[in-house]
């Protein structure tokens, strides 16, 4: 993790279809990383409500991550897609009150995935952070 994203508190909402054994491997990096990421597994990344990113920003998150099925590789069929569509939404309400579109991101996973939430996550955390501290943490913590 570079110094700019050392920094940032992270939400992953990811499809548990992703990684079977996932619950083994986030622990590593919940341990390591204590309060600046948080983990919320979803039975199918189509199952995520707008609200979820919302409140996951009013939390404290500076970058919110849903990561779902490949295209086309979803076992409800269409799940990816409605998640696209939700999180297309939540993206445009948190423009509205002047935050970016891009604290809310979108990974679908290459077809025949065969990376741990683990090593995915690792991989989001090594690349550049393209957000600075959400302003709205700042301001929840000086209320």
């Amino acid at each position: 993790m570079d110094q700019k994203s050392a920094g940032l508190k992270l939400s992953i909402f990811f499809c548990q279809q992703i990684d079977a054994n996932q619950d083994a491997h986030r622990r590593a990096l919940e341990k390591e990383l204590g309060s600046k990421i948080s983990f919320f597994p979803l039975p199918c990344s189509g199952r995520i409500e707008p609200l979820h990113f919302l409140r996951s920003l009013e939390g404290g998150a500076d970058k919110v991550y849903l990561l779902a099925c490949a295209e086309g590789s979803c076992r409800y069929q269409e799940g990816n897609i409605r998640a696209r569509k939700r999180l297309s939404y939540a993206q445009t309400l948190i423009e509205e009150i002047g935050l970016e579109a891009r604290r809310l991101e979108l990974i679908n996973m290459v077809s025949g995935n065969s990376k741990t939430i683990e090593e995915i996550v690792r991989e989001l955390l090594a690349r550049e952070a393209d957000v600075e501290p959400s302003p709205l943490r700042t301001q929840i913590h000086k209320e």
